[in-house]
């Protein structure tokens, strides 16, 4: 018999290493990645005729306001992620995005200036993790954490609210999860998808599989309650991000959400000093009301660590880790590695197996697709702390950045780069091999020495346009055109809110193909083609629209193939229901 917390090993008569009909799986951590995962594998095993019963252990209530319903985030759905949850059919709906993100605002002590999405569409989600900061007194507001939470519940996962105080195995070696309620269940797999900052990753290091937790570094996160008017008059629908030569500060940003602005800080020794002196500074001070007033008190403030080197060796036989205690992205709020790792690990467990040998083929390349990036993204913030410390480097990127204001989206090189290092949206590779191109560099050289002329800003300044909806997407009127038959097309479309009417065109006569809902895409021909558009498609009543960039898609496609399947399973019912229109409008 193995002793408590004994290491998992197979035993002679263990059965295979596969789930199957009827198999139980325990996942510790209601956060992104255990929802993740659970909705995903429960998705898979639906697709595979399979009946499996997925057990979420997690003691938080991500209705209650403050830090007891939060995890501690700065919580932001990064660009990219927004338009794969899309395709993947999990769209964010308005009462959990506080704020939909159209741009950010870069502040130095030089000067500011703004940086607009390439489509001036919201594709980036400000939320809250859990019900709110304290403070809080409007309930109609859902936590994107509790939001996952009840995806996965609606996929058929049971939430156990109870906290996890020892992982055992028996005769089998499957693993046994006992409460502290004393209560105890065997499983077939065991998924630890929690935080960096759980003690249940001490429980996960005595099973001694050669887990070795991620290091770490520590993050401030405060919230001031502001006012829905306010925070839309001075933040309006922008991310304020700080370059500034202040000792020890790393990374600062303010994010605009709903009543409250979330001050999210990195870097050493942050206390209520280090705080007063930052919300002081010029460049900070000018972003709020000339009245308003330092708080006395952080009511809302939490210290929190996260992920900045990935862990070792993140499975065993019947034991995966995913998320923050595997792997994630650096300095950012690990929802987009959540998401990678936790679809990674349910499509192992679910195509491949769940043997230590199966999750080290299958689901160990990506993590260390992450982690291989991440050595990218140190070279990136290596080079952008130098630019806080100097004045000159920083004058020449305000102004390459005015003067790309100008021009198309794909000539703005430095903006473009500046855009997705601040959104988490493109691997960091990406962004250091797009600044090693002529039309990165010679701009900047150039506009940095001729840095010493005063600084003109764009005109777009450090406040945001006031808009009616915190929703993402883009809204189309009743009857506005969103795609013309024969444009050329580079993205596709998903329907956040209302319904378009699919037609062809003949000539002068137009013939109704169908009509498309929330949740539907269409346009995704020209992901796979380089034909032009077979359709029109018009907006029926007002409509909010998602784009889905084809590079964005195709990236992720090539690293997780199954996505793909849901986009082909909607093409072929859709080219079913069009060839019936046709024959109908024939007859």
């Amino acid at each position: 018999m193995p002793t408590p917390n004994s290491k998992p090993r197979p035993m002679a008569d263990s059965p295979p290493f596969k789930l199957d009909d009827g198999s139980q799986v325990a996942v510790i951590g209601g956060g992104p990645a255990g929802s993740f995962f659970s909705h995903f594998l429960l998705d898979l095993a639906k697709r595979a005729d399979m009946n499996i019963a997925v057990d979420i252990y997690d003691p938080k209530d991500f209705l209650r306001f403050g830090p007891i319903g939060c995890n501690h985030c700065g919580g932001i759905v990064s660009e990219s992620l927004v338009q794969i949850m899309a395709a993947e059919g999990i769209n964010i709906p308005e009462t959990v995005a506080q704020r939909g993100i159209d741009a950010y605002v870069l502040h130095t002590d030089v000067d500011s200036v703004r940086i607009d999405t390439p489509l001036q569409e919201k594709r980036i989600a400000a939320m809250f993790r859990g019900g709110g900061p304290l403070g809080t007194s409007d309930a109609t507001w859902e936590g994107f954490d509790g939001f996952l939470q009840n995806l996965t519940r609606d996929s058929g996962a049971k939430i156990i609210p109870e906290k996890v105080k020892a992982i055992d195995f028996d005769d089998t070696g499957r693993p046994v999860v006992t409460t502290r309620g004393d209560t105890s269940k065997t499983y077939d797999l065991l998924v630890g998808a929690v935080g960096v900052n759980s003690p249940f990753l001490k429980v996960i290091e005595k099973l001694d599989f050669g887990y070795r937790p991620p290091e770490i570094t520590k993050t401030t996160i405060c919230e001031f309650y502001m006012g829905q008017e306010l925070a839309k008059r001075y933040f309006g629908d922008a991310m304020h991000v700080f370059l500034l030569n202040i000792p020890g500060l790393r990374f600062a940003a303010l994010i605009p959400k709903g009543n409250f602005i979330t001050l999210a800080l990195l870097g050493e020794k942050i206390d209520k000093e280090f705080l007063d002196s930052f919300l002081k500074s010029p460049e900070v001070k000018k972003c709020f009301p000339p009245d308003w007033d330092l708080p006395k008190e952080y009511k809302c403030r939490c210290s929190s660590y996260i992920n900045i080197r990935g862990a070792l060796q993140p499975f065993a036989d019947r034991v995966l880790l995913v998320g923050d205690c595997a792997a994630s992205k650096l300095y950012k709020n690990g929802i987009g590695a959540a998401y990678v790792t936790a679809k990674a690990g349910a499509t192992t467990a679910i195509l491949h197996g769940i043997s230590a040998g199966d999750f080290k083929q299958n689901y160990w390349p990506a993590c260390k697709s992450i982690n291989t990036d991440n050595a990218f993204g140190r070279i990136i913030f290596a080079i952008t702390r130098q630019i806080q410390k100097s004045k000159f480097l920083k004058r020449g990127v305000l102004r390459v950045v005015a003067k790309e204001s100008k021009k198309e989206g794909k000539h703005r090189h430095m903006s473009s780069v500046l855009w997705d290092t601040f959104t988490g949206s493109a691997p960091y590779r990406n962004i250091i091999l797009r600044s090693m191109r002529p039309g990165f560099w010679l701009p900047f050289i150039w506009e940095t020495i001729v840095g010493m002329l005063p600084f003109r800003k764009n005109g777009k300044g450090g406040k945001g346009q006031v808009i009616s909806s915190n929703a993402l997407g883009k809204v189309y009127r009743d009857g506005e055109t969103i795609i013309n038959q024969g444009d050329t097309g580079d993205c596709m479309y998903v329907i956040q809110s209302g319904k378009v009417r699919i037609m062809g065109v003949e000539g002068n006569r137009k013939i109704h193909l169908a009509v498309l809902e929330e949740g539907d895409f269409f346009g995704e021909m020209a992901l796979f083609e380089k034909q032009v558009r077979s359709t029109t498609v018009c907006a029926i009543d007002e409509t909010r629209i998602l784009t889905i960039d084809k590079k964005t898609l195709l990236r992720r496609i090539h690293e997780d193939p199954s996505l793909a399947f849901r986009i082909l399973q909607k093409m072929s019912s859709r080219i079913r229901e069009m060839n019936c229109q046709l024959r109908d409008v024939q007859n």
